[in-house]
Order: C-alpha cells, then structure tokens, then sequence
C-alpha cells in the first residue's frame, strides 16, 4: 500500500464512492471491485480490491493494488495474463 500511494482510508473511500464489480467469483464469495482514491495527482487513481462477502455482517477486503500495465489496458480491462 505504501509504495503504491494509498492507504486504509483511500480503501474505504473509494469503496464508498463510485466504485463497481469488475470480476466476481461467486464460487468463492468474492469479488473484484475498482474505486478511486485521490493521489498524489490531479485526477482520481484507480485502486482494486478484491473483496470477500462469504460473511452477512462484514465484507473483508482480501487484497488491494492500483492496476497497472501488462496486466490491465485500463481500470477495468484486463491486458496480460501471465
């Protein structure tokens, strides 16, 4: 989180913003969300979470990672696999 510029309190502002589902794994109960935080920049940076709902109260964010070339084109768009 540190070395890419966003920390807790970004995670939960842009889950609260207008974030969506990009992937969901519903044989495992989670799902993979973009928000956006503000940065070090001028306009919002994307930010991913991978999310895990298998609990009713609480929804625990498994991982989260500003996405980046090969890997995703844009927020939303997967690039390279491997």
């Amino acid at each position: 989180m540190i070395e890419e510029g966003f920390g807790e309190e970004d995670m939960i502002a842009a889950l609260a913003g207008a974030g969506r589902i990009v992937e969901d794994y519903p044989d495992d109960c989670r799902c993979l969300i973009v928000g956006y935080f503000m940065g070090t920049g001028p306009r919002p940076c994307p930010l991913h979470m991978v999310c895990d709902y298998s609990s009713h109260e609480v929804v625990d964010i498994v991982t989260a990672y500003v996405p980046q070339r090969p890997w995703w084109v844009t927020p939303t768009k997967r690039g390279r696999t491997q």
